[in-house]
């Protein structure tokens, strides 16, 4: 037996406890994130605020976010993860946690910004502590598992935000939802020596070579690679958004079915899709064309969508295909995150993961404009045709040829490097 075969203990829990780490707060990123719809009702009931304005709020929320989290990659490759990463989740929960004293719509609409640019570091971020930390033979079940926990947050913020909020009021779910948004920060900073960054951190530089950096960034930005990923990103987030967004009132409107059939049918969409990720980060981590493996699953989802729209439909079938696309949906994520990850640079991680990430912002600030326009003006079916339309565009840009990777100049710090 060589000793590549060898599992080393201390490193295996390395990568637990970082594992655990940044998942935590990829749960804590997404249920902040899904936790301002939940309390929409609420806002409307208790503030008055319309929800004109509070679908102005969201998408304002997207593209703060969005814009943000672009400079964030450069932050991260400038001044290191770790850093910049804490920053960004202290910001989050302390805007999260004062929304719970908010007494007008201008006052949560800065609270909401606030805590939009303190998310937006953490993809950013995270991939980059990940890509730094964890070894390269888990990196697949790796991002599985951090984006399973990210789904977690995503189906705990609804159920615990209205909750809490019929129980006693919406101003005592932020606040306990701000306090264990600060234990896990608390738990975080004490672990702070396990989390590494280095290798996201460029180099010191003098000023003169400012400009070469511009230069190399905006090539690297823009280089094809990258590009189509941030299509793929921008595809991926439309097509998404049909199916979690606008399905119920779709299908009530397409098949008649009830609001509470619809409902559990797009719950299960999405709690497969929260498994399925688990699963794909073991095919990540044991296929090599990412991008094929992709395209396939897109492809047999774009079959299951056909079906829901062309089919008679009944409630467990309905159940049954929603939970099949939803799968097809989820297990594709870590390949999708292996694939930003192999065109990154050692010392450009943070910035390429922060504009293609950005992508997902982008999507999901259009999905709310264009789906609620079919809505309103087209038969329900074109919400399923929106969403098979888009992956289409998904399978033609993943499969795009994409060239080879030009070597960037940034340089990692440290001379152990």
């Amino acid at each position: 037996m060589t000793d590549s075969t060898i599992e080393d203990p201390q490193a295996t829990r390395s990568d637990v406890k970082v594992l655990t780490l940044i998942s935590a707060g990829h749960f804590l990123s997404h249920y902040f994130m899904l936790a301002l719809p939940a309390l929409f009702i609420f806002f409307n009931e208790d503030l008055g605020i319309s929800y004109t304005l509070l679908g102005v709020m969201l998408t304002t929320r997207y593209v703060g976010t969005g814009v943000a989290q672009i400079a964030a990659g450069f932050m991260v490759d400038r001044f290191g993860a770790k850093m910049i990463l804490m920053a960004g989740i202290i910001l989050m929960v302390t805007a999260m946690g004062l929304m719970a004293f908010a007494s007008n719509y201008y006052v949560l609409m800065l609270l909401v910004i606030l805590a939009g640019v303190g998310d937006a570091v953490f993809h950013p971020a995270d991939y980059a502590i990940l890509s730094s930390s964890i070894s390269e033979k888990r990196m697949g079940r790796s991002f599985s598992v951090h984006t399973f926990a990210g789904h977690l947050g995503f189906a705990a913020a609804p159920a615990v935000i209205v909750f809490v909020s019929t129980v006693w009021d919406w101003r005592t779910a932020l606040l306990i939802s701000a306090g264990v948004g600060f234990a896990i920060i608390f738990i975080m900073l004490t672990q702070w020596s396990s989390l590494n960054d280095s290798a996201t951190k460029a180099r010191k530089k003098d000023p003169s070579e400012n400009s070469e950096e511009d230069a190399t960034t905006k090539e690297l930005l823009t280089s094809r690679p990258v590009l189509l990923l941030f299509a793929f990103f921008v595809m991926t987030s439309l097509a998404g958004s049909g199916l979690h967004s606008f399905s119920i009132p779709a299908l009530h409107a397409l098949h008649g079915t009830s609001v509470v059939d619809a409902g559990f049918a797009v719950g299960g969409y999405m709690l497969i899709s929260s498994f399925a990720v688990l699963c794909g980060g073991w095919i990540a981590d044991n296929i090599e064309r990412q991008d094929r493996f992709a395209a396939m699953a897109y492809a047999a989802s774009i079959f299951v969508v056909g079906m829901i729209v062309w089919m008679p439909m009944h409630y467990a079938l309905l159940v049954f295909l929603f939970g099949l696309a939803g799968f097809c949906h989820g297990v594709v994520r870590p390949a999708r995150d292996m694939m930003v990850r192999e065109v990154a640079p050692k010392g450009s991680t943070g910035r390429v993961f922060g504009f293609i990430f950005t992508g997902q912002n982008v999507g999901g600030g259009l999905a709310p404009i264009l789906l609620g326009g079919l809505m309103d003006h087209y038969p329900p079916q074109y919400i399923f045709y929106f969403c098979i339309g888009f992956m289409i565009l998904c399978i033609l840009t993943i499969l795009a040829p994409r060239g080879p990777m030009k070597k960037t100049s940034v340089a990692p710090t440290g001379a152990g490097e």
